[in-house]
């Protein structure tokens, strides 16, 4: 199941109402407003979330909100990760659960586990477009029931809810940290309310001129063409996986014409070519998981159905991780009005690799039942500010590439670009933090980014593999 290729009122319930703070302190809170603020009569929605104050007793620095990507990816599952973050010593960390997602009213959150019962079946695309609209239409109708209005769920409304959260918290401004959907997000924040942000750190750029589909095909298809590549160069990982490309265009033929059966937790799976693909397509998003693409290859061909489960593992944990309803509602709000067929087919025709990328048309299909609310051409127009803002790409992501961040830079008038040779989507260093540091920090002077230029080589899993 090709899904995840597609691959986003003011009431203060929860607060002490003493101002002393102390270390480690996380204040809670619930956040209530219009579902859809254009509609005079829209029902109200409560967004969740938490303030992990600095570490710093009364620290007076400019706090750091978090936006988390998808869309549809919950945030407060990130609370772990920030309250260990150095960037919380002096500065308080905002969380929240964006509208339709975690513990902010999410809707359908079981569409995830739906759809990964869809990928254990060995369906062509046509019959894995049809379960999957069986899935959406179940979910759509309890949307109905529930009285929700998808009109309200995109990025402007959702910019809105943070702008209302840093009211009550008085903040008079605050530093926006998005990665992936959450730096569209990040830059709709700085387009409609300038004045509330001091400066932005924006990871695996996606602008709102990006060309969601044909871009990202021929993201996907440079990024695992770099992999197999990067093998190659590599003596020790070609010695032991000579050939790459040429093997996995084999096996993933061999696939669609004889899937692998097996049991996963107990019950029945097959997995055809296109569920090969993507399990490579999410092993792309991390260098610890590109590490072990050729030794998943050389699995595929020998039939070792251990690794394939321990990758089929990862790849259900983000899939359940993913609010399926709130990606499709943002993107046929915010990407389906700008849809250039022609683009992606010529992007699917041109892939070295287009086992499966055809479901983007099923996925389209899809979205384009799901509502009917198209966004206005602002969405779909460069966002120029003078924040000051600083953009980090990874050289191999498979979804937001350099290009996103250098073409974004373009319109913002204080931005620095930096990419990380060898990383992907989803990163962390000593040398990204040291950057983010100086940069939040000082964001009107340029950081030292000297150590980005030091590359981190790819540590491929070599050990002796089954034969």
């Amino acid at each position: 199941m090709n899904t995840r290729l597609c691959t986003f009122f003011i009431f203060l319930s929860v607060l002490s109402a003493c101002n002393r703070t102390y270390k480690g302190e996380v204040l809670d809170g619930v956040l209530e407003v219009p579902e859809n603020r254009n509609n005079q009569n829209s029902q109200t929605i409560e967004l969740v979330y938490k303030v992990l104050k600095a570490n710093t007793p009364d620290s007076t620095k400019v706090p750091i909100v978090y936006l988390q990507g998808g869309p549809g990816g919950a945030t407060l599952i990130m609370e772990e990760y920030w309250a260990n973050h150095p960037l919380r010593n002096d500065r308080d960390i905002v969380l929240m659960d964006q509208r339709g997602t975690g513990e902010s009213e999410a809707i359908c959150v079981n569409s995830g586990k739906a759809l990964f019962t869809i990928m254990r079946q060995d369906y062509n695309i046509e019959e894995d477009f049809e379960a999957t609209k069986v899935v959406m239409a179940a979910c759509k109708k309890t949307i109905q029931q529930k009285g929700s209005d998808l009109a309200g769920y995109n990025s402007r409304e959702n910019a809105t809810d943070f702008e209302d959260l840093r009211k009550v918290l008085g903040y008079k401004k605050w530093n926006l940290f998005g990665v992936s959907y959450g730096s569209r997000l990040g830059l709709t924040i700085m387009r409609d309310f300038p004045e509330s942000v001091r400066s932005a750190v924006l990871m695996g750029v996606f602008p709102p001129e990006f060309n969601m589909y044909g871009d990202r095909v021929r993201s996907l298809n440079g990024s695992l063409l770099g992999v197999l590549q990067s093998c190659k160069e590599n003596k020790s990982c070609n010695k032991q996986y000579p050939n790459l490309k040429e093997r996995l265009h084999k096996v993933l033929t061999k696939l669609q014409s004889s899937p692998l059966s097996f049991n996963y937790k107990n019950e029945p799976f097959v997995l055809n070519s296109h569920d090969a693909f993507v399990l490579l397509f999410v092993s792309l998003f991390d260098i610890h998981t590109i590490e072990n693409i050729p030794f998943f290859i050389e699995s595929l061909e020998n039939g070792e159905t251990e690794t394939i489960i321990e990758f089929l593992k990862a790849y259900e944990h983000l899939n359940n991780l993913l609010n399926l309803p709130m990606n499709f509602s943002f993107n046929a709000y915010e990407e389906l009005p700008f849809y250039d067929k022609e683009n992606l087919d010529m992007a699917i025709q041109q892939s070295e690799f287009g086992f499966g990328l055809d479901y983007y048309n099923a996925v389209i299909k899809i979205m384009t039942d799901w509502h009917s609310y198209r966004a206005s051409d602002i969405e779909k127009q460069p966002v120029i500010s003078d924040v000051p803002t600083l953009l980090i790409s990874g050289s191999l992501d498979p979804v937001t590439p350099p290009k996103n961040a250098i073409e974004a830079s373009k319109k913002l008038k204080n931005s620095y670009e930096v990419t990380f040779k060898n990383e992907s989507h989803s990163f962390f260093n000593t040398c990204l933090l040291k950057i983010t540091e100086n940069f939040i920090n000082n964001p009107s002077t340029k950081p030292n980014m000297n150590c980005s230029s030091e590359i981190k080589p790819i540590e491929w899993h070599l050990s002796k593999s089954s034969q």
